[in-house]
């Protein structure tokens, strides 16, 4: 009876250790902020619809990058999650200076 009970005491102790990191650290709240603001603008972008094919083509790639953006913040790496959502802003931004 004591075997089993160190295994399962050993196991639950490796499954904490690996999922303690994930819950612990917790986006910065500039990061998330800026996850939002970025998602706002490409609905927005989204919504006034460039028909432009060049255009059309920076709104996807900005959707990329929002993506690749939102999956680093779900994994973990906030470095690369704000270039991503840095690289969305700045194609979404020069969008928007081009529709106006």
């Amino acid at each position: 009876m004591r075997k089993p009970a160190r295994l399962f005491l050993s196991i639950t102790a490796l499954a904490i250790l690996e999922v303690s990191p994930a819950i612990a650290a917790s986006p910065p709240a500039d990061l998330v902020e800026m996850e939002r603001q970025v998602s706002l603008e490409l609905a927005h972008a989204r919504d006034t619809g460039p028909t432009d094919p060049a255009q059309r083509k920076e709104l996807f790639d900005a959707s990329q990058f929002d993506q690749k953006g939102e999956a680093a913040i779900k994994s973990g790496d906030y470095k690369s999650a704000q270039e991503n959502l840095l690289k969305a802003r700045d194609i979404l931004r020069h969008l928007r200076a081009h529709l106006d």
